[in-house]
């Protein structure tokens, strides 16, 4: 991510898909929420959710019919949701926003739910007129799929309307926790991970791009320069001949290839060790 004239990183990425059309979302909400706060964002192309936090958090934006139209599955017969959300799982704090799941009508004898999209207030009198699209999937269906996604170990958040849905988004976002913080030390959002790895050329550049420092770009350049995966890590005293990739990219390869796998508990250990000889 580039920071501004004065230095200043993003503490969130917003997913630019999120933020075109007429209608307003949760996310074009939120995004009102930080400017009056004063909050740094961008809007790029995200590969994996709609919006990026700080300490791994990622976050998918679905309304109902989101969710149900996911169901219909890809080309090759694999479900589009069940890819999004492993892809989701990538991240440490995956989250799923269901933007309208608490104001739906569920009808279990005709095997539906309605979903509103407008309601307005009848004039001069106490009564709304509300109205409200089909989706026919069953109510105890719908409930098994979002229980799916929790099994998975992502938290769900339930949204009423877009306000109600912005609201949850930026008390996930920034706790009161973070404000004590005041982001002092907190991992700023990475994007690290591609949407649908559908072939083996998607598996090799999301592997390169693991590397400290690189990212899809320079992943598909090292893969194009050198062949293969193997051949990329074989050659990291060459790295230098790309476009972008500097010494300290080639040293933290180096570092990340041969420096011995340890746990964490293994790595305080040690610390404690070294400590208590001093």
């Amino acid at each position: 991510m580039q920071s501004d004239l004065f230095g200043n990183v993003p503490e969130i990425v917003i997913d630019v898909h999120e933020t075109g059309g007429k209608s307003i979302n949760s996310v074009k909400h939120l995004m009102s929420m930080m400017d009056k706060e004063g909050i740094r964002y961008t809007i790029e192309k995200i590969p994996i959710g709609d919006i990026l936090g700080s300490d791994g958090i990622a976050i998918e934006r679905k309304t109902v019919n989101d969710l149900v139209n996911t169901l219909k599955g890809s080309a090759a017969g694999v479900p589009r949701l069940t890819k999004q959300m492993d892809a989701l799982l990538e991240y440490e704090k995956p989250y799923v926003l269901i933007e309208n799941i608490l104001a739906i009508r569920r009808d279990p004898v005709k095997g539906c739910v309605y979903i509103p999209f407008s309601s307005k207030q009848t004039k001069g009198k106490p009564f709304f007129v509300t109205m409200e699209r089909a989706a026919y999937i069953h109510p105890s269906s719908l409930d098994a799929l979002i229980q799916s996604i929790r099994d998975k170990g992502i938290e769900v958040l339930e949204g009423f309307n877009a306000l109600h849905s912005a609201g949850l988004l930026y008390g996930t976002l920034f706790s009161e926790e973070d404000k004590k913080k005041k982001k002092t030390g907190q991992r700023l959002p990475v994007i690290r991970t591609r949407k649908g790895l559908d072939s083996i050329s998607d598996e090799q550049e999301f592997f390169i791009a693991g590397f400290p420092g690189v990212n899809v770009v320079r992943a598909k350049s090292l893969l194009k320069r050198f062949g293969s995966p193997y051949e990329v890590v074989s050659s990291t005293d060459e790295w230098g001949e790309i476009a972008g990739i500097g010494k300290k990219t080639i040293a933290n390869a180096k570092k990340t290839l041969h420096t011995k796998y340890e746990t964490e508990s293994e790595e305080e250990e040690k610390d404690s060790e070294h400590n208590d000889e001093k």
